[in-house]
């Protein structure tokens, strides 16, 4: 074991708290600490592997904060000055409050934390500080409600002027929470969840506030895959520097900035998102790729989907329930840049002024329909006079984007507004102009839009078991016979 190596940082005199904890605590960082089963790269040329989950652990310790100290039973860890410090690999339970606390992991080793009902409040940083670990595991308990609130300011490294830690539960290593149980993040300086390398949420009922930055964050990989994630973000509701995949769970979120973002690649295979942003909805510089899920975006002044690839199918959406509210003018709903958006599959409606163009190697018809008003009811019906699509948007606009694979090619389409008949066109390709602009790129800024929403024949079931709802999503019914 290295020579740990511990910095007094601030000294503090919390009311009500004379012995609780007063410092934090920095070890040297191994760099030789293996990671999770994870391939060694994750970009838009790699292939995403399954974590897996590590079951069987070594009972260390149980803990139990207060605001007079701490209690612990087992061993692996010790009380340094207030700080719980984590020196063993193996499973920690943790209950109890405190408004003074911080656990710091430092160890070559994976470290599991069971969160067992804590309130806990840090003084001078993260609450929950992996300086090094193999794999940071944080466990919410069944039944239990845990909370973590960070510092409004950090302690800094004295040999390199850095803060220490980047967030409420920040780690240099991976993070990986599971459990059924829920937790509320409060972030006041940092970011709600962060880590050094990949994060992943298996499940649990996690509820992020953040009043500086981004709700999650991570260098290497988000992947989401389960779980009911709420975030209302200063910043982005979650972002990576690298790859971020959802393949199950459910988001729901605010940000007084982009919502889903990422530096490099987005792919999102199933679960539920919803969000409602001030900029881009969805954002990625490489790729932005939907197989499936139920996706709800609205955002104020952003595109709702933008990718700067700039290559043809930069965004494509192969399957799913996609809704999309994009800005005004320059902004519009599906933005690629210089190139050409590809929709093989999914149900996809999407609302903005300037949107780049479908591409015609598309495998499911697009129609691009033009101007249309709040609380207007949208039909189209087939030649037969069969109702294949029909929307009732909230808000007014000048282009919106439908396709379903209940649009067919060769097939005859008329466009309804409350019953009047406004366009009758012939789906000769993949993609049929309406009347709709889809061949600009987005903009930098733009207008104030409205809410995305709108009233359909909803209460269907999507791909993951879950109804629709609230009365926002359009209704794309079979041809009848």
């Amino acid at each position: 074991m290295k020579k740990k190596v511990f910095l007094i940082l601030l000294a503090l005199t919390i009311i009500g708290a004379a012995a609780a904890c007063k410092t934090f605590v920095e070890a040297a960082k191994s760099n030789d600490s293996t990671k999770v089963a994870q391939s060694e790269e994750v970009s838009a040329e790699s292939e995403y592997e399954a974590l897996t989950i590590k079951t069987d652990w070594d009972s260390m310790a149980d803990v139990i904060f207060t605001d007079e100290g701490m209690t612990i039973n087992g061993e692996g860890c010790t009380d340094e000055d207030g700080v719980l410090y984590i020196t063993e690999g193996g499973e920690y339970t943790l209950t109890g409050t405190s408004t003074a606390c911080s656990i710091v992991v430092n160890t070559d080793e994976n470290v599991k934390l069971v969160l067992n009902g804590v309130d806990l409040t840090s003084v001078n940083g993260p609450v929950i500080y992996g300086q090094q670990v193999k794999n940071l595991y944080i466990e919410l308990a069944d039944g239990t409600t845990n909370t973590l609130t960070d510092s409004e300011s950090y302690a800094t490294d004295s040999s390199t002027g850095e803060e220490i830690g980047k967030g409420t539960i920040s780690s240099e290593d991976d993070i990986i929470i599971l459990g059924t149980g829920t937790l509320n993040v409060y972030g006041n300086h940092g970011h709600g969840i962060v880590s050094d390398d990949k994060l992943y949420i298996e499940d649990g009922i996690i509820n992020i506030t953040t009043t500086a930055t981004d709700g999650l964050h991570a260098n290497d990989l988000i992947s989401i895959d389960g779980g009911t994630i709420s975030i209302d973000a200063a910043s982005d509701i979650m972002e990576s520097e690298d790859a971020l995949i959802i393949n199950n769970g459910t988001i729901i979120g605010t940000s007084q900035d982009e919502g889903i973002e990422s530096k490099n690649t987005i792919s999102i295979n199933g679960g539920s998102i919803d969000i409602s942003v001030t900029d881009d909805g969805l954002n990625a510089t490489t790729s932005i790729e939907i197989n499936d899920g139920t996706i709800n975006i609205e955002t104020d002044t952003g595109d709702g989907i933008d990718c700067n690839g700039n290559y043809e199918g930069c965004i494509t959406i192969n399957g799913g329930y996609v809704y999309v509210k994009g800005g005004n003018s320059p902004e519009g709903a599906i933005d690629a840049d210089n190139a050409s958006a590809i929709i093989n599959g999914g149900k996809v409606i999407a609302i903005g002024d300037v949107n780049s163009p479908i591409s015609e190697e598309s495998q499911q018809v697009s129609i691009i329909y033009g101007s249309f008003n709040a609380n207007e009811n949208i039909t189209i019906t087939d030649s037969e006079g069969n109702t294949v699509f029909e929307y009732t948007p909230e808000v007014s606009g000048s282009t919106m984007i439908i396709s379903a694979a209940e649009l067919v090619e060769g097939e005859t389409y008329t466009i309804y507004a409350n019953g009047s008949q406004q366009e009758t066109v012939t789906a000769d390709s993949t993609v049929v102009d309406a009347g709709g602009s889809a061949s600009g790129m987005g903009g930098m800024q733009g207008g104030k839009g409205g809410r995305f929403g709108g009233q359909g024949m909803l209460n269907e079931q999507t791909p993951d078991g879950q109804m629709q709802n609230q009365g926002s999503r359009p209704d794309f019914q079979e041809n009848q016979q």
